[in-house]
């Protein structure tokens, strides 16, 4: 392993927490100045979640037990009892929500984790294409762990009280980059000491928006603006629709139906549900494999990809492993997620490139034994990348509207064997930085990217235009 693959983090379990990617608001200690009183009320909370990543690394699963929060005083409230997998390495910038749920009123100053089942994957760059690798991790020893279960205690960095006025969420970041151990030759060891902060959102603060929820359409109530979809963890989710949602290729909340594959962006709702700022028909067809471009042969027939996401499940393909797929008969590209200053961009078969984010609709040819993944269709798809700004490499045209360079160790940066260039627009939304002249004066800061990955017409090189770019603090 010897460049890196930068992987996004989603933690999740809807239940009293949301959590999402910051880490300086929280350290894995315990909070002793808070008086903890609790009532028979109760508010509704949600979590999401992202991570700071490490290179190579295209997968880390583990198994959340529980979650709960604590009061000095001794109370407790349960987040999540039903223990959930979750893979905190597939995202950068973007956020899932897992659950939602009710818990007591009152003021809590810690979170409470029990991990267990750590599994890393990660990508061999001196094949090609690019291998996997898997190791069963193991706890650090300075980690507290009972029976395998790793139990980890994030304190507030301000207790929160809960009221039943307010939906109140939680945004955690899983530091994978510290939590993982490499040995001298920056080799993975499986060695797992869980680095996690916690701080509390508001339903409309940016790191509590949904922006990365896929799933099958279950049902669509047209009388009641909503649908219901099926996420690949089998748990159900209901997504609102108004005048301000949009969709693509025309679909309306009438022509959705039951089988299709969609992609949501919006905020969690004090009922639970998902109002949609967008929603993306990924596919019509009932077979779905998702995930990073590995490789892209030299006649544009046949792709790579790393499999994040499958269904149904495929004879001979398992998760966060390569597979290679003929796509010469493949007729229908499309966009997810864009933007309106990127209508003007075409994708076909001749835009594909080593790392981009693609999910790819089909069908299962039953008539070969085993049966057999057909491409349909492939759809572009937003993605994270992070990195390190390079110096005065800003370009400002007018206002937000520019690029700059960003060092990436992982799948973009083994594809360029360069900085990659980010282009940014007027409607581009810049968290913790003063936007393009910001970045001017920020020297080599470390900053988190999310938008599209597009092939650039006339260098043939992967370019990222920017939807959001945040600075990590």
């Amino acid at each position: 392993m010897r460049k890196s693959l930068w992987l996004s983090l989603l933690i999740a379990a809807l239940i009293v927490l949301m959590i999402g990617c910051g880490g300086n608001n929280a350290s894995n200690t315990t909070s002793s100045s808070t008086t903890t009183t609790t009532t028979t009320s109760s508010t509704n909370t949600f979590v999401t979640g992202e991570d700071a990543p490490l290179p190579a690394v295209v997968g880390f699963n583990v198994t959340i037990n529980s979650i709960t929060l604590t009061g000095t005083g001794g109370s407790s409230a349960t987040v999540l009892s039903t223990p959930i997998t979750v893979d905190f390495a597939r995202l950068i910038g973007l956020r899932q929500l897992l659950a939602f749920n009710s818990v007591p009123t009152g003021t809590y100053n810690s979170v409470t984790f029990t991990l267990s089942s750590p599994v890393i994957t990660y990508l061999n760059f001196s094949a090609t294409p690019p291998s996997t690798a898997t190791i069963n991790g193991s706890w650090a020893s300075g980690v507290s762990v009972n029976n395998g279960v790793a139990t980890v205690t994030v304190a507030l960095k301000n207790p929160l009280t809960l009221t039943t006025s307010s939906l109140v969420g939680f945004h955690m970041h899983f530091d994978l980059r510290n939590s993982l151990a490499v040995d001298g030759a920056g080799q993975i060891t499986g060695v797992v000491n869980p680095k996690i902060a916690v701080n509390a959102v508001t339903p409309d603060d940016d790191d509590a928006q949904i922006t990365d929820l896929r799933g099958s359409v279950v049902s669509v109530s047209t009388s009641a603006n909503n649908f219901v979809i099926q996420k690949f963890d089998g748990k159900q989710a209901t997504i609102a629709v108004n005048s301000s949602t949009t969709f693509n290729d025309g679909y309306t909340l009438a022509t959705l139906v039951a089988g299709m594959m969609a992609e949501v962006k919006g905020k969690i709702q004090s009922d639970g549900s998902i109002l949609a700022d967008a929603v993306q028909v990924v596919t019509v067809d009932h077979a779905f494999v998702a995930g990073p471009i590995l490789n892209v042969d030299s006649n544009g027939k046949n792709i790579t990809i790393q499999v994040a996401e499958m269904k149904p499940a495929i004879p001979g393909v398992t998760l966060q492993t390569p597979l290679t797929l003929d796509i010469s008969t493949v007729q229908r590209y499309s966009i997810g997620g864009i933007d309106n200053w990127l209508t003007a961009f075409g994708f076909s078969q001749t835009s594909l490139v080593v790392g981009q984010r693609i999910a790819i609709g089909g069908a299962l040819n039953t008539n070969t034994n085993p049966a057999t993944f057909v491409p349909s269709n492939i759809m572009l798809q937003r993605q994270g990348v992070d990195g390190t700004l390079v110096a005065n490499s800003v370009i400002i045209s007018s206002g937000n509207a520019g690029s700059f360079q960003i060092q990436n160790s992982g799948l973009l940066g083994y594809a360029l064997g360069a900085p990659l260039t980010v282009k940014t627009s007027q409607m581009t939304k810049f968290i913790n930085v003063n936007g393009l002249s910001g970045l001017q004066t920020a020297g080599t800061a470390r900053l988190e990217v999310r938008g599209l990955i597009l092939k650039d017409q006339t260098t043939g090189n992967p370019t990222m235009y920017a939807q959001w770019v945040g600075m990590l603090q």
